[in-house]
Formats: structure tokens, C-alpha cells, sequence
């Protein structure tokens, strides 16, 4: 009976977030100091998880990481910013169960 109200809860807020992400977007389009908060939040998260995934591996760390491109880092932050407040509500309601 929980598995049930948690795939309905996790497809719940998956379908909030989604014009959260919109938002976002548009935000991003909008306003240019947020736009580059946004970017600069991207381009640090693409650098970590591209040295974490680089160790993981067993490939050489000291090599140069391209950024990504400006649209591609706003998709990247909009997306993680989604998951984010997923987790987080999610997180929410299981703190509530307990």
C-alpha cells in the first residue's frame, strides 16, 4: 500500500516541478545576473562531476575540462534545480511518515 502512495507522490511532485523548470527558464532568459548565476552553478557542478567521474574510472584528473556552452549549462542547472526540489519535498514527506 506505501509503494503505490509513493509512485503517486514522486509522480506528483515530478509534475509540480515541472513548470517549476519552466519558470526557471524563462527566468533565466529574462534576467541577466540570474542567468549567470545559473550558468556559473552549472559549469562548477559539470567541473565536479567530471572529476568524480574521471576518478572513478581511473583517468588521468590534471587534464583541462571544457565548459559547457551557455545553453547547455542553463538546461544542466534547470534540471538539477528540478531534482533538487524533488528530493527535497520527497525528503519532506518522509519526515513527515516517521
Amino acid at each position: 500500500m506505501v509503494l503505490p502512495l509513493m509512485k503517486l507522490g514522486t509522480l506528483l511532485v515530478k509534475t509540480i516541478s515541472k513548470p517549476l523548470a519552466s519558470q526557471l527558464k524563462h527566468q533565466a532568459k529574462v534576467h541577466p545576473r540570474f542567468r549567470q548565476s545559473i550558468i556559473n552553478f552549472a559549469q562548477r557542478n559539470h567541473r565536479v562531476t567530471t572529476q568524480i567521474q574521471r576518478r572513478i574510472y581511473g583517468h588521468a584528473t590534471d587534464v583541462e575540462i571544457r565548459p559547457l556552452n551557455e545553453e547547455k549549462a542553463v538546461q544542466a542547472a534547470v534540471d538539477l534545480i528540478g531534482e533538487l526540489f524533488i528530493f527535497a519535498v520527497l525528503a519532506s514527506f518522509a519526515q513527515l511518515w516517521h
